[in-house]
């Protein structure tokens, strides 16, 4: 199972709290899922994905893990799975579907994976909206551009950024991921997670091209 820097980064990330239902949207082969089932050790976990076959690679993964009890795989998309299921999740996550602005390739799994043709952010946005508890998080990263985007429509439907991360492989380059944490207008929680903004920057390797203490040591959880 390859395990992918977003995946990690996201993961590594999210915050200390206490999520009892997770969802993860656009599994893949697992890798978050799995994250999530190792930080949150009293969490369930739902991952849902529209490809058949990153479905069948993820059951198989989680059926491998010491967290098969409490993790599950389900083929469908976010927009139907939000208007026909009534469980609500304190922590949603999503690594979305991205490169909105390239070219369309030319297979359609890797079309499903990289594009989003299957899902828009519209969809993704309110439907994390319709089935996030009223004091949940709404988690993901994005390429940077991508993140202007989806944030500025995420606030149009009523969430608010209570966390950002720019991700940059080197000080020498520009920004390349975005870590968002969102919660809804209507959260009341009194946890400060919710009722703060952080914004931070974060590089993956020094100018020599050396992983640098703060990366190893926020990704050392998932990396042993």
């Amino acid at each position: 199972m390859k395990i992918g820097t977003d995946a990690i980064l996201l993961s590594s990330l999210t915050p200390k709290f206490s999520p009892k239902n997770i969802l993860d949207i656009g599994t893949g082969c697992g890798i978050i899922a799995l994250c999530m089932a190792q930080k949150y050790t009293n969490a369930t976990i739902l991952a849902i994905d529209i490809d058949q076959n990153s479905i069948l690679e993820a059951k198989e993964n989680f059926k491998n893990s010491k967290f098969s009890e409490r993790i599950n795989a389900h083929e469908i998309n976010i927009k139907d799975f939000a208007q026909n299921n009534i469980s609500k999740y304190d922590l949603i996550v999503s690594n979305p579907p991205f490169f909105i602005s390239s070219l369309e390739s030319s297979k359609e799994r890797r079309n499903k994976a990289r594009h989003n043709v299957s899902l828009s952010y519209e969809d993704l946005i309110l439907s994390a909206k319709r089935i996030l508890c009223s004091n949940g998080m709404f988690s993901l990263i994005l390429p940077y551009m991508e993140s202007i985007i989806f944030e500025n429509i995420a606030i149009q439907e009523g969430f608010q950024t209570i966390y950002r991360a720019k991700i940059f492989s080197t000080p020498s380059k520009e920004c390349e991921r975005v870590v968002l944490h969102l919660k809804t207008k209507e959260n009341n929680s009194q946890n400060p997670l919710f009722n703060t903004i952080v914004e931070t920057e974060i590089f993956l390797r020094d100018l020599n091209n050396n992983l640098t203490p703060e990366y190893n040591k926020l990704v050392k959880e998932f990396l042993l």
